[in-house]
């Protein structure tokens, strides 16, 4: 398992903001006019909450993982919620999730992003000895 720590950004907690990345990764893959009334809150990925604050969160993540595209997909919600990244970025980001039908997870990682390891996770009170 690998983990990727959502860093709050404006307004938006590190909890609110994963909450909408694993969200806009899932319409991705599936739009929300296509979505049935149960897939309404479906993502991609998991996210784990620091147990001693639980506005942090972290994805759970498998950079390996291979993202299907659907053809009518939107990635203005996805973008918005990386502002740290420049304008050249975003289109190249958008650019390269429409042009390949399918990517790789990681291959849509802003530099910013540090994915980490259980070891790390524990260390930093992540995840606690007695859940494993």
């Amino acid at each position: 398992m690998q983990w990727i720590l959502i860093t709050p950004e404006g307004l938006l907690t590190s909890a609110e903001r994963a909450a909408i990345i694993t969200r806009q990764l899932y319409n991705i893959t599936r739009p929300v006019y296509l979505q049935e009334p149960y897939e309404a809150d479906a993502k991609l990925f998991e996210i784990l909450y620091k147990p001693d604050d639980p506005t942090q969160a972290a994805l759970i993540v498998d950079t390996q993982q291979v993202i299907q595209v659907h053809d009518n997909c939107s990635l203005e919600k996805l973008t918005a919620v990386f502002p740290e990244l420049t304008q050249d970025e975003r289109y190249q980001l958008a650019s390269t999730i429409h042009q390949l039908g399918a990517f790789q997870f990681a291959a849509i990682l802003p530099s910013t992003v540090t994915v980490r390891d259980e070891a790390y996770m524990i260390a930093n009170g992540w995840i606690l000895p007695e859940e494993l």
